[in-house]
């Protein structure tokens, strides 16, 4: 990581979040402990086992599921690409997975689906997931051949009953035969689906790609249409949640160093308008719409230093929007939250962490909202009392691991 500090110009989500992120690792690995409280604040973890979890959604009859973005693999890549130089080499395998949570513990509802690691231990795969017709799809960025799954490539996926599943959107094809105003140094042009939401009105999905930067519309068929380029400067669009008023709500990561203040959520108008939605943020990874309107958002680390490791481990937070550029912390003492969504029962529900569960550390834990009306007949997810084991296809096998060093989780509970 010595070279960091040299680099002047922004980067995307490749780049900084997940090479930050491992960066920030060896310090995670000291403040965390076993103990859940130190690393979620001291909510109830309600689903625990999860390999690198991220976005989540519920079915109609209330049943949570969650994006696995697996632990990526041994495949090197087979294609170069400026991302390559950065933080490469990628190693790639089908680790990556959807799951449903039962009784606290991951069940495997699709495996088999492209993850990659690179040399920081940063990694891409499901990253999120959502229902649209009732038919669940998933947003897969840890494909293609840069990095290392030529075979499988990076876009929108639909998860099958059977639990096979196929490629809706090749975004790691359209991507390159539809660049950006302005391509990243970094360009990663097999990070193309991060982050989803369904527009039932619509009939499509929309999907923020946040190495680009770009907002695209999918739909069933594989149409895929681009609503906004946001690529000027490199400002990291890596979250996305539907507006009330139509359009998408979109969030801000923000460059290295992350400075605090700097993050923001944006609104992407169907017709592609942009306007800013709400300033003041630090490193937004997530955002979503309460049942009244008002924008939430997950904050990767806060009081963030100027030189590396950036991060500040257990400093993430839950906020709320109270005006423009005005908030109030909903939730603090997080380790690097990574995905925020309400759920039928009312309560905010948030994975972490963004990096260091490649072995099944990752948890979900849950937020009570008063005065939040439940959908009726939802109850909340009950409190885990004991560590789930991982779905055992996520997690690279321990004689081959993709980063020296990877054996010791940075944050979480030790495992045997």
């Amino acid at each position: 990581m010595h070279h960091m500090h040299q680099w002047s110009r922004p980067f995307g989500l490749v780049a900084a979040l997940l090479v930050l992120l491992a960066g920030a690792t060896p310090l995670a690995a000291q403040e965390a402990s076993p103990e859940a409280g130190s690393r979620t604040g001291g909510l109830p973890v309600v689903a625990s086992g999860l390999t690198n979890p991220r976005g989540v959604t519920w079915d109609p009859d209330g049943t949570l599921y969650v994006a696995l973005a697996g632990s990526g693999g041994s495949n090197p890549a087979t294609e170069e690409a400026p991302t390559s130089q950065v933080i490469g080499p990628w190693l790639g395998g089908p680790t990556a997975a959807v799951a449903r949570i039962e009784d606290g513990c991951p069940v495997a509802v699709a495996t088999g689906l492209p993850s990659a690691r690179e040399r920081t231990g940063g990694v891409l795969g499901a990253d999120d997931v959502a229902f649209l017709g009732g038919q669940l799809y998933v947003a897969v960025d840890g494909g293609g051949p840069v990095h290392g799954n030529p075979d499988q490539p990076a876009g929108v996926y639909r998860v099958n009953e059977d639990g096979s599943s196929d490629v809706v959107a090749d975004l790691s094809a359209w991507v390159r035969a539809n660049p950006v105003a302005e391509v990243p140094f970094d360009f990663d042009p097999d990070a193309g689906a991060y982050r989803l939401a369904a527009d039932e009105g619509a009939g499509a999905l929309w999907v923020v790609e946040p190495n680009s930067g770009q907002v695209l519309q999918v739909t069933p068929d594989g149409t895929v249409t681009r609503v906004a380029d946001l690529s000027a400067g490199h400002p990291v669009p890596d979250a996305i949640a539907p507006a009330p008023q139509g359009g998408v709500y979109v969030g801000i990561l923000t460059p290295v160093p992350f400075p605090d203040g700097a993050a923001k959520v944006l609104h992407v108008a169907d017709d592609g308008t942009v306007t800013d939605a709400w300033t003041g943020l630090t490193a937004v990874t997530d955002v979503t719409v309460g049942p009244d309107g008002t924008l939430y958002a997950t904050e990767l680390s806060t009081g963030n230093l100027e030189e590396p490791p950036f991060l500040v481990p257990g400093s993430g937070r839950v906020v709320r929007q109270t005006g423009p550029d005005r908030l109030e912390v909903v939730a603090g003492g997080l380790m690097l939250p990574v995905a925020l969504e309400f759920g039928p029962d009312g309560g905010l529900y948030v994975s972490l962490p963004a990096i260091g569960a490649d072995r099944g550390e990752g948890v979900i834990v849950r937020i009570a909202q008063a005065g939040v009306a439940a959908t009726p007949a939802a109850t909340p997810l009950a409190e885990v009392a004991t560590t789930c084991t991982p779905i055992p296809e996520t997690v690279v096998p321990p004689h081959a691991p993709a980063t020296p060093g990877a054996a010791t989780p940075a944050v979480g509970t030790p495992t045997a």
